[in-house]
């Protein structure tokens, strides 16, 4: 065996291991005799048959296993050696396999780091609760009246007007145009609505003065559709079947049964409770990343390189597919490469700090998931999909290495659970403002950290 040191940095080493052939060579054949007995092959009694022509038929079937034992054996014997701390699984990469000739192999190994654990005791973190006045809540029950628009279809035959709803056929023999709206049947369009199936539809219904029942053809903006940068324009021919306009809307007995409402004061108390749940979950988020915040300042230690290379290459990877789809953030186009570069270099090492972190206090602490909270946390995510529960557990199932997407947040809000329990909580109220003025000082830092 020749080892070869070809990369030395923090916590990261980088071997270049070659085995001579005859190494795999005795696996396999000790595999094959393994086999012997049990080989029935035409002509031969069971277990009489020739080792060479067992090993002909047989020698794929056991190499791939045989080779991945024989490098697990020389890593744990280069562990063993230079007294090294795997962090992670050591990450291997076969440079090199031809029959009868030394195998090369490339391996990567993260270390693990010493972390001294501050004392949690004397850490202050904050704890909100939101106070809301009166004011706000009947404020927050106007805007959801204002919300609630109701129709009805026109007696008289008139103009589109801008509070109008109006259901149309639109169809396009244009090429360019995606599938989805070549033809497009009984299509509702609210025309003050700021979000359209196509861009200014709505404005142009009004332009065009158009009545029920009228046709015509409009060049329409698909642009935002085909994900492009500049304006692509495409001919519509556009239906008119009818036009509805817009009246009070007014809390009544159809409207509380039909959501399960018993009166009033009841959808009142509701919309309440949702506004005010809305707030502590923001405010939730604002104690997670003061307490993140407070972690990453109180503790010091060094990071294996290879976990934080592998990072920002996957961010920056994904922010090179941004440029090219037009998707970049408004302050990301702001900065130059290196700009760019230095800012996700930092949230990086943020990023893998306080994930190692977390992972060292969840096994300081024996904090794991168990198998229901992990079976409840399927379920939970499952939910996001109506209609699609069983086919996103079934894919779990058949993906186990996909269940860590679900174990992952679940370990972290018990591993913050369990901080904030040690911690010295500080009890603070807050009103709209203070909290508008939190969330924009707490996450003043650039967003993904």
């Amino acid at each position: 065996m020749s080892l070869k040191e070809i990369k030395s940095e923090t916590l990261y080493k980088e071997y270049a291991l070659e085995i001579p052939y005859e190494e795999i060579n005795k696996i396999i054949d000790s595999k094959i005799n393994e086999l012997l007995p049990t080989v029935s092959l035409p002509g031969f009694r069971k277990g009489k048959a020739p080792i060479n022509i067992v090993r002909k038929k047989y020698e794929n079937n056991v190499l791939s296993e045989s080779l991945d034992k024989l490098v697990q054996d020389k890593i744990k014997l280069i562990l063993d050696e230079k007294k090294l701390k795997p962090f992670t699984q050591p990450k291997i990469d076969l440079k090199k396999y031809e029959k009868n000739e030394p195998i090369e192999v490339e391996i990567k190994i993260d270390l693990e780091p010493e972390i001294k654990l501050a004392e949690f005791k004397k850490l202050k973190v904050n704890e909100y609760e939101i106070d809301l006045d009166n004011k706000l809540i009947e404020g927050n029950y106007k805007e959801f009246l204002k919300s609630q628009k109701k129709y009805i279809e026109i007696k008289n035959i008139r103009q589109i007007k801008k509070t109008d709803k109006v259901l149309i056929d639109l169809s396009s023999k244009d090429e360019s145009v995606p599938d989805f709206l070549k033809v497009q049947k009984k299509l509702p369009i609210v025309i003050d609505s700021d979000y359209q199936i196509l861009p200014l539809i709505g404005e142009k219904l009004i332009e065009n003065k158009l009545r029920k029942g009228d046709k015509i053809d409009i060049e329409l903006d698909i642009s935002k559709s085909l994900k492009l940068n500049e304006k692509k324009l495409a001919i519509f021919n556009i239906e008119i079947l009818n036009i509805e306009e817009s009246v009070p809307f007014v809390v009544d007995k159809d409207f509380l049964d039909k959501n399960g409402f018993k009166n009033e004061d009841d959808l009142k108390k509701n919309l309440e409770n949702n506004f005010k749940s809305q707030y502590k979950n923001g405010l939730k988020q604002i104690e997670k990343k003061q307490l993140m915040d407070t972690l990453d300042k109180e503790h010091s230690f060094d990071l294996p390189q290879g976990i934080l290379d592998q990072e920002f290459n996957d961010i920056w990877h994904r922010l090179e597919h941004a440029k090219k789809d037009g998707t970049l953030d408004e302050d990301d186009k702001k900065l130059s490469d290196d700009q760019l570069r230095k800012r996700y270099q930092e949230i990086s090492k943020r990023r893998v700090k306080l994930a190692i972190l977390l992972q060292y206090i969840a096994k300081e602490n024996n904090i794991t998931v168990d198998e229901k909270e992990l079976s409840q946390g399927m379920m939970q995510y499952a939910t996001q999909y109506p209609g699609q529960e069983k086919e996103i557990i079934e894919y779990f199932k058949k993906n186990p290495s996909s269940i860590e997407t679900i174990r992952g947040p679940l370990l972290e809000e018990k591993v913050i659970k369990h901080l904030r329990s040690q911690c010295n909580l500080l009890k603070t109220k807050v009103d709209k403002n203070a909290y508008e003025n939190l969330e924009k000082e707490v996450f003043e830092f650039k967003k993904g950290t």
